[in-house]
């Protein structure tokens, strides 16, 4: 299997499983009840989505090796040190703004990390740069609007959680299909531009 289409394979696998887990959490509302809802802590939920997150990212760097970005090294250490900054967090305020300021500094480090990958294309030249931005500033946009909406309702904080899930891994998958597609020969030899 060639290299990229290795990265492929790999880039979509976890994407699936980000994709997963955030359907998990949009439909935990319909099969655990409504009524029942207010017995989970969303700051859990939280949790576990930055480790399945964490392990993901780590799982790519160990399978595909060292990127020149190493992207992966740090996003794995954003959703640890986010993770343990909600815990710290949980003894001193309530669940609710810990959860929104937890998924807001997760927020604001993944696009410190993206920033730099930015820089990373842009110093090369490439313009791949456009690309990453517009992706960038897309989970900018609604990851801010999403911390910034949960309310004291876990029902509504369960589904932000998962469309965050969701839109980070359309935005992953959306990422890896054209990087590949502009790696390979056979693409952009079918591209005719006039």
């Amino acid at each position: 299997m060639s290299k990229n289409k290795k990265n492929f394979v790999i880039g979509i696998g976890s994407a699936a499983l980000i994709f997963f887990m955030g359907l998990l959490y949009l439909t935990v509302p319909a099969y655990y009840g409504l009524g029942e809802m207010a017995n989970i802590d969303t700051n859990d939920l939280l949790l576990s989505a930055l480790l399945v997150y964490s392990v993901v990212n780590f799982g790519e760097y160990v399978i595909l090796g060292k990127n020149p970005t190493s992207e992966n090294v740090y996003l794995t250490i954003v959703a640890s040190f986010v993770g343990l900054v909600n815990v710290g967090l949980s003894m001193f305020i309530n669940k609710s703004m810990n959860l929104s300021m937890s998924m807001l500094l997760f927020v604001v480090l993944v696009l410190c990390v993206k920033l730099f990958t930015i820089d990373y294309y842009h110093d090369r030249k490439d313009a791949y740069y456009y690309v990453e931005g517009l992706f960038t500033a897309i989970f900018g946009i609604v990851g801010v609007v999403t911390s910034f909406n949960l309310f004291d309702d876990t029902v509504l904080q369960t589904m932000m959680l998962g469309f965050l899930l969701i839109l980070i891994s359309v935005i992953r998958s959306s990422n890896v299909a054209i990087k590949s597609m502009l790696k390979s020969k056979r693409f952009l030899r079918r591209i005719k531009l006039k």
